[in-house]
């Protein structure tokens, strides 16, 4: 016995991925669906940014980037809540109606009046 070497070798399982796992490195599975309409926008919304501060007395420039402000704003959320009627109604096994046109012009009634008042503004400044 004493002359026989020990032979015995342990195996060490290892687990290449699961440390880059825990570690957030591993790649993760791109969005898709929905989930990519979803990330669209949230990409959208940081590409546009925060309104713009209105310091001091409100002129018709500060009203008109607001204006555009809100359209941006309410045409990336109205693109992404029709991607996703859209999709509910596509998988739902019954009928999905599409109202999302009243989103879209509570969006232009919004953005109008904002744009009349800028206009409203001119032409009492002009006054």
């Amino acid at each position: 016995m004493g002359d026989s070497p020990n032979t015995t070798t342990l195996t060490r399982l290892t687990y290449s991925s699961a440390g880059l796992i825990r570690a957030g490195l591993a790649t993760p599975k791109p969005p898709t669906g929905i989930q990519l309409n979803f990330h669209n926008l949230v990409d959208n919304l940081r590409e546009e940014g925060p309104a713009h501060l209105i310091v001091g007395i409100t002129d018709q420039g500060d009203v008109e980037e607001r204006a555009d402000h809100i359209e941006a704003v309410l045409q990336a959320v109205t693109s992404y809540i029709k991607a996703v009627v859209g999709d509910t109604a596509y998988n739902a096994n019954t009928n999905i109606p599409d109202e999302t046109g009243f989103l879209a012009d509570a969006a232009d009634d919004i953005v109008g009046a904002l744009r009349n008042k800028a206009d409203a503004l001119a032409v009492d400044a002009a006054a």
